[in-house]
This record gives structure tokens, C-alpha cells and sequence, in this order.
């Protein structure tokens, strides 16, 4: 069922398509069919990115105009993005999303993890969510550091608090042995509890 669940993914936003990707199918109010949609609530059962605000998307179109937080967001008549993108328009705010995108998912399929740690415009959970999904199932889909931490002093490495994610995700797969990944995971969901 996860499995069919990543392919569904893929088959919707294969890695060919991400370069040509809209800024309509990356965030829409139609909600089944954006990018976004799709990483945060569609792919749940493949780790979560839940909770927070949708401008974790880094831009994200909006049905209520989002109150002012401060001057961090940035505002048109239908898109909100964050302000540090420091540009005018939400398709330049898009472009600079979309080329983020194709880096992380042109290294989760090359196996450069250690470059996916070095991209800075998402936040982690975000940034890894994509990762796995271009990663070819090479990736655990646990995305946040904490979790990711407790796991590998679990598994035995206990001076962990310097680690990246990619490290810890390279520990935990060395751990996993010939196991499927979505069996590993299922484990790994129940020592968190």
C-alpha cells in the first residue's frame, strides 16, 4: 500500500516534470491535485510533514489573507511567500522554490544526501519529505532530527547531537540490513511511541 502510495507520487509528479512544474500545480486551493497537497496530507502514510503553517511551502496560495506576521511574508491578491526570497512576484518567488526542488530531488536520486543537508530555503522536514520521495526508496521516511536521533542512540550511536540528517539516515539504513523499507519503518514508528 505505501509502495503503490510513492508511485502514485512519482506517476503524478514523475522527476522528468519538476522543471516545467506551474506555480498552479505546485499550490492550488483545488487541494487533490497540487504539489503541496500531495507532500503534505496525500503522502501522509510515507512520514509526515504536518503541522505548522502552509508557509513551511515557502510559497502557498491563500483562500483567507494570512494576517501580518510581522513583515516575513510577502503578500499578492492570491499568493503569499516569504519576504527573505526577496523578490516582487509570485511566479520569481515560484522559480526560486522550483529550482530548490529539482536540487534536492536530483540529489535524493543520485544518492548526494550529504548536498540535501546544505540547502537551506525549505525546512527540514519539508526538504527531506521531497527527498524521500525522489530518493528511489533510499531514504527513511522520517524527516524530523529529533526522531531521526533517538532512533540511531537506539540503535547504538549514542553521540549523535553533531550529526546531520543524511548521517543519521546513513545509520539507520546500515541498521535495516535486507529488511523492506516500509517493514523498517514500521518498526522504527513503534520504538518512537
Amino acid at each position: 500500500e505505501k509502495r503503490k502510495l510513492y508511485n502514485d507520487f512519482l506517476n503524478k509528479f514523475p522527476y522528468e516534470s519538476l522543471n516545467s512544474m506551474t506555480l498552479e500545480k505546485y499550490t492550488n486551493l483545488n487541494k487533490s491535485d497540487s504539489f503541496c497537497y500531495w507532500i503534505e496530507r496525500k503522502t501522509y502514510e510515507l512520514g509526515s510533514v504536518l503541522g505548522g503553517s502552509s508557509s513551511k511551502f515557502v510559497i502557498y496560495e491563500y483562500l483567507k489573507k494570512p494576517i501580518k506576521d510581522g513583515g516575513t511574508i510577502q503578500l499578492d491578491n492570491r499568493y503569499a511567500w516569504y519576504r527573505k526570497l526577496n523578490v516582487g512576484t509570485a511566479i520569481e518567488a515560484f522559480n526560486i522554490v522550483k529550482l530548490e526542488i529539482c536540487k534536492i530531488a536530483e540529489f535524493a536520486r543520485n544518492k548526494r544526501f550529504d548536498q540535501i543537508d546544505n540547502l537551506k530555503l525549505f525546512g527540514d522536514v519539508c526538504k527531506w519529505k521531497i527527498a524521500f520521495l525522489y530518493s528511489n526508496e533510499q531514504l527513511i521516511p522520517i524527516y524530523n532530527k529529533q526522531m531521526l536521533q533517538e532512533l540511531a542512540q537506539y540503535y547504538g550511536l549514542v553521540e549523535n547531537t553533531n550529526k546531520s540528517i543524511s548521517e543519521l539516515q546513513a545509520f539507520l539504513l546500515s541498521v535495516k540490513g535486507n529488511k523492506d523499507i516500509y517493514e523498517f519503518y514500521e518498526e522504527l514508528l513503534k520504538i518512537l511511541e
